[in-house]
């Protein structure tokens, strides 16, 4: 069950994608769908599962970008797992925990970015700083309007969700 939602939601993230593409050119460097999705299944604290959830969400994302291939995959692992090992041993429950983890979680993506840009390509990303406090900010404020929409609806907890399913 678990993995059916995360498929739907990989559907959701990936229309979301290529609307937001289509429409508004360069809206994903403004926001991340798949940071969300990723996010929301680690915080079960499955950690093996966060790592593949993050790896299948990165290369969906490599798939339809135009950037390197495996860049996204690569850092949305490393989010994935430490959010996901972070929760397994402080048992993070609620809203503010959720929005702390996205929050860390785009600024980390961005971060294993930048770093793997500037060694594997050696270019330098243009307001790195600028991007990165806009994109937390947008990502985080859609990430809560998406968490407070499931948690209305579904009426459980991303662990509820994600862990004994």
């Amino acid at each position: 069950m678990r993995w059916l939602r995360f498929a739907i939601g990989l559907l959701i993230a990936l229309t979301l994608h290529s609307l937001l593409d289509s429409f508004f050119p360069n809206a994903l460097a403004f926001f991340n769908p798949y940071v969300i999705l990723v996010v929301y299944y680690a915080m079960g604290g499955n950690v093996f599962g966060a790592i593949i959830a993050g790896v299948i969400a990165g290369l969906v994302q490599d798939a339809f970008s135009s950037s390197m291939f495996g860049l996204h995959a690569f850092s949305l692992t490393v989010c994935a797992y430490i959010v996901a090992y972070i929760n397994s041993r402080l048992s993070l429950r609620g809203t503010f925990a959720f929005g702390a983890c996205l929050a860390g979680a785009v600024i980390v993506n961005e971060l294993v970015i930048y770093i793997l840009v500037n060694i594997l390509l050696r270019q330098r990303i243009e307001m790195f700083e600028q991007g990165l406090l806009v994109k937390t900010i947008f990502t985080l404020i859609f990430g809560m309007f998406v968490y407070q929409l499931l948690a209305l609806f579904l009426r459980e907890e991303p662990a509820e969700a994600t862990r004994f399913s």
